[in-house]
């Protein structure tokens, strides 16, 4: 049993029929090394992998009227046949059935009475060549961009020949309703002692935040409610879509050694930022401010431990009022420096595990179901967040790995996500948005492969001039 904390829990009291909190991926495989890739052995596969993460065996245990924060318990009744789902497509047209059926899949919730995880195994009626998809999703809550990449790390394997065998000892144990009440007991006890704790570190990041804003007037990162109004800063629906844009991940490593100090981050923002600029050109809606950006930034150590959440928001300006590719890439280039700067003084992962839990969830539910995002400035206009992936060929049970699309939630308010993973020689921007924006999303997909050609063009022959 295992209480989660306040940045696990509030991904669940964000979650309405419009916000489903959950992240996954999309993964395309080609035919397996021997034999056909079937449902039963996918099935199989998958159960022989479950040992890799507690987060597959563990439900939800709530507190009534949400007066402190839910639990995990081991799910007695876990049955994986709950979790995972074969669908085969028949017809022509199976790459739009197959974006229809993804689309759909990530718009629904999972169900708070299970383990919040659930596989999509997808075949192809029709296909000679044996390629199977298979979309993932996990629930907030139970795992941030990292703790998603190691149980996808742990699922797959850099060998067409089997996965290393794990050993599944995994016997449910009852929770105890004692220690639920004393945990209780003693959050009631130490409600004064958080609120302390909430207002000496709120006073800390204040003080830091306005020492840092002084000394740095020009380049200092944009607050929270600030942001200009832009087309994807509007009230969201519970249909969501998703598409993704894959990249030269050689060409970005290329503009980051061209670019001295700066970093495969950086040139992805400027990659982003000049599709974003385009696309609001293209609308004549383009701010006369620059739009900003919340970019998780992960405060896990390499050795920690693969649970939960441990990430820290991080507001990074755009720079989309500047029309040049290179003015654009040193702006964010300092924007990004000085933005970590801000997150390293203003810890605002502190301050959110001070807030008492029944606050938490009163507030963050409110926020939800009356859509109180919508009457005021943007927070921010949207979310990017980099998930580096595998850099090497990877299998699932002797199927090779073509490609990897990561997805991520929208809210209200907050329209456009962006997930930036790298797999091998690719890196995939995966857009998350509304039904409404879809329609925009082939244009906005060309966007990104322009922004990424002019910053190329405009640096790296830099390079060859000075060399010749």
């Amino acid at each position: 049993m295992q209480q989660l904390s306040n940045l696990d829990a509030s991904f669940l009291y964000l979650e309405s029929p419009r916000t489903p909190m959950h992240i996954g991926c999309i993964l395309l495989f080609g035919k397996p090394k021997t034999g056909e890739m079937t449902f039963e052995r996918f099935l199989n596969y998958i159960e022989s992998r479950l040992p890799i993460s507690p987060m597959f065996r563990r439900r939800l245990k709530t507190v009534p009227l949400d007066l402190d924060r839910p639990y995990w318990i081991d799910d007695d009744s876990f049955d994986i046949n709950n979790h995972i789902k074969q669908i085969r497509l028949f017809g022509k047209d199976i790459s739009e059935q197959r974006s229809d059926l993804v689309d759909t899949f990530f718009s629904e919730t999972l169900n708070p009475a299970r383990p919040l995880w659930e596989i999509l195994f997808i075949q192809n009626s029709e296909n000679p060549e044996g390629e199977f998809s298979v979309a993932l999703k996990l629930h907030h809550s139970a795992a941030d961009g990292k703790t998603a990449e190691k149980i996808l790390t742990g699922l797959l394997s850099n060998t067409p020949d089997s996965a290393i065998n794990l050993e599944d000892t995994w016997q449910p144990k009852a929770p105890s309703m004692t220690a639920m009440a004393s945990n209780r007991l003693r959050s009631l006890y130490r409600s004064p002692s958080e609120l302390f704790s909430l207002g000496k570190n709120l006073s800390h990041s204040i003080a830091n935040s306005q020492i840092l804003r002084l000394l740095d007037n020009q380049q200092r990162p944009p607050n929270f409610f600030t942001s200009p109004e832009t087309p994807f800063n509007d009230k969201i629906g519970t249909a969501h879509s998703l598409s993704s844009a894959h990249l030269s991940l050689a060409a970005i490593k290329e503009i980051k050694t061209a670019y001295p100090g700066s970093t495969v981050n950086d040139v992805v923002l400027t990659v982003c930022a000049g599709a974003l600029r385009k696309h609001l050109l293209s609308e004549n809606k383009l701010p006369d401010t620059s739009i900003s950006a919340m970019v998780p930034v992960s405060k896990r150590p390499e050795t920690g431990d693969a649970e939960g959440n441990l990430i820290s928001p991080m507001l990074v300006s755009l720079a989309t009022d500047i029309e040049s590719p290179l003015d654009r890439l040193a702006t964010i280039h300092q924007n990004a420096s000085m933005a970590k700067k801000y997150n390293r003084k203003v810890a605002m992962e502190r301050i959110i595990n001070h807030l008492p839990s029944w606050s938490s969830s009163w507030v963050t539910k409110a926020y939800t179901r009356f859509r109180i995002a919508n009457k005021f400035k943007p927070i921010f206009n949207l979310i990017i967040t980099n998930v580096p992936g595998p850099t090497c060929q990877m299998y699932l049970d002797g199927a090779k790995l073509k490609s990897l699309e990561g997805v991520a939630p929208i809210v209200d308010g907050m329209g456009l996500t962006l997930v930036i993973t790298s797999y091998m020689k690719t890196l995939t921007v995966g857009i998350t948005s509304t039904e409404e924006m879809s329609s925009h999303a082939p244009l906005f997909i060309k966007y990104l492969h322009e922004s990424l050609n002019e910053l190329h063009n405009a640096l790296v022959p830099e390079i060859l001039d000075k060399a010749s």
